[in-house]
């Protein structure tokens, strides 16, 4: 019996391999996410830390630190608020890549279907084929029967 061969599997691998190349995209900006996410909560924490250590002064030590506070909170904020940028820029990548993902999931799967409509296509030409085999073997089996009977 005859193997199945289909003309468009190349190109069904190469989208497989395209969209496993998309997930690990996907997955670092999604790392790269976790890390800027955390790096805004230790600088709130770190402005909570001043705060705390700040209320804990005495009212003529408090003057001196607050003129320091103040310009260490503005800094943090600034900071904060590049890091917030960044993280809409990798949200929009990301979601930009997901919708790529998207894509290719259904440029694979439609290519799925026709490679199993061709195979199911492929298996009943193969069974009728296969049919005319036995049916050409039947017969000329039963005309040389046939014909040494006579």
């Amino acid at each position: 019996m005859a193997r199945f061969v289909w003309r468009l599997q190349r190109v069904l691998d190469i989208r497989q391999k395209e969209e496993q190349g998309l997930r690990s995209g996907l997955m670092a900006l999604g790392e790269r996410m976790v890390i800027l996410r955390q790096e805004i909560m230790v600088i709130r924490t770190r402005i909570r830390t001043a705060i705390d250590e700040l209320s804990e002064k005495q009212p003529t030590e408090r003057v001196s630190a607050q003129q320091f506070f103040m310009k260490f909170s503005q800094y943090s904020e600034n900071e904060v608020n590049i890091i917030k940028t960044e993280l809409a820029t990798v949200e929009k990548q990301r979601k930009k890549k997901m919708d790529e993902l998207l894509e290719k999931r259904q440029s694979i799967k439609a290519l799925e279907k026709l490679r199993a409509k061709a195979k199911e296509e492929f298996l009943i030409e193969s069974g009728h084929k296969e049919q005319q085999l036995i049916d050409e073997y039947t017969s000329n089996k039963f005309g040389t029967v046939i014909t040494a009977q006579a």
